[in-house]
């Protein structure tokens, strides 16, 4: 069980970490077995403190209120900055509020007419541009809508030089000491990291694409991002804005990923023939029971995928519902833009699922390669030996765009 833990981050700067091991799901969709932190900081010059986010409801007030104890009297916090009200981050305003005794609140416009609907709170509104000061620090506020909320702001510390940049740069994973990238194994953070975009912030990854743009044409020389879930960054900066800005193209690698469902073993064995067709083409073969493996493991491993194939077994007459589930997630992420997907179905006495996996699939932004391969029960000799023509020549047109 990982402890509450805060952490000096730069000077008068303090990392204030809640890491959550008790939630099963992260939005009560994604797993995450590892947990999540959340990440709140506190600003300081002298006497006078800002609070920058809170945490995730009421049962964590006594954590994030005996981090700041440890750091300081509450009632010395004189200003809270709601970078993004989604209540894991501002779930907490209300209880702060009354035990630092009614600080100034700043929030967007549209974070302030959340935060009025959410908590019956007011706030004090910034816009782009704009200065919060702290005794005699300033912290710029950035704008930055639709990461992953329409209401965000980042605030950049001038003196210190760091980002604090809400769920941009965030990442799944429960975290104690240590906590900048330096002092994690980064191939893990990276992977924590992947899955976090994958689920949370894909769908707006053209916003988080002109966001990065933004920080680079202000010529803010970052010397720490602070985000709000995750590792503080120091070290890896260059090396994880080059990822972030790659995920949110869809950059496609040499790669692969293979989907499929099976209710009694059979189309299973077609997703072993296909992967065993489809690994001497490519640098990568990534495959997923959508039954059995993380949805998060799922979607992460199409951001970078040339092409997808999904196989699924029909389940009266329609598509396997587990198959159905996590199309749906990729319409509303459109994770298909700019790739191209195989689909192939078995069925014993009839149905539409390769009809109707192919028009849910071309919703997500999915290019279907053609023909669909539909066969009653398990595909015989004859059958093999085509399908295995089309997965090469599949292949070769997905990865031919790259």
């Amino acid at each position: 069980m990982h402890a509450p833990s805060w952490r000096i981050i730069g000077k008068g700067v303090y990392w204030l970490s809640i890491p959550d091991t008790r939630s099963k799901l992260f939005e009560s969709i994604w797993p995450i077995p590892n947990g999540v932190n959340y990440n709140a900081y506190l600003v300081a010059d002298g006497d006078e403190y800002l609070l920058i986010d809170s945490s995730k409801n009421v049962f964590l007030a006594e954590e994030l209120i005996g981090l700041i104890k440890d750091i300081t009297d509450p009632s010395r916090i004189r200003h809270v900055a709601v970078l993004h009200t989604e209540p894991d981050h501002s779930g907490l305003i209300g209880e702060i509020s009354n035990i630092v005794g009614n600080p100034i609140l700043y929030s967007t416009s549209r974070a302030s007419a959340f935060m009025k609907s959410m908590f019956n709170v007011e706030t004090r509104i910034v816009k782009d541009g704009d200065m919060i000061k702290v005794g005699d620090r300033v912290l710029r506020v950035v704008e930055l809508p639709w990461i992953h909320w329409p209401d965000t702001m980042l605030l950049y510390l001038e003196d210190e030089k760091i980002l604090f940049s809400s769920d941009a740069f965030g990442a799944f994973g429960a975290l104690e000491k240590p906590v900048f990238d330096d002092e994690v194994d980064f191939e893990s953070y990276m992977h924590d990291s992947k899955e976090y975009f994958a689920t949370v912030v894909v769908a707006h990854r053209q916003m988080v694409l002109r966001a990065l743009e933004k920080v680079n044409r202000l010529g803010l020389n970052l010397r720490i991002i602070a985000p709000a879930h995750g590792a503080v960054l120091r070290s890896k900066i260059p090396e994880v804005i080059h990822e972030l800005a790659s995920w949110c193209r869809l950059e496609k690698k040499r790669k692969i990923t293979i989907i499929y469902g099976s209710m009694y073993g059979l189309t299973e064995k077609l997703a072993e023939f296909t992967r065993d067709v489809i690994k001497g083409m490519v640098k990568e073969v990534a495959m997923h029971n959508i039954v059995d493996d993380d949805i998060n493991h799922v979607l992460s491993d199409t951001v970078d995928s040339a092409g997808v194939v999904f196989i699924t077994p029909t389940y009266e007459v329609n598509v396997f519902p587990p198959m159905s589930n996590i199309v749906e997630l990729m319409r509303i992420k459109r994770l298909g833009e700019g790739k191209f997907a195989a689909v192939a179905v078995t069925k014993l006495w009839g149905g539409t699922a390769g009809n109707q996996l192919s028009l849910k699939l071309k919703e997500a932004g999915y290019e279907i390669f053609t023909p669909v391969c539909e066969y009653v029960n398990y595909p015989g000799e004859n059958d093999l030996k085509e399908y295995r023509k089309t997965l090469e020549a599949f292949a070769e047109k997905a990865l031919g765009a790259l």
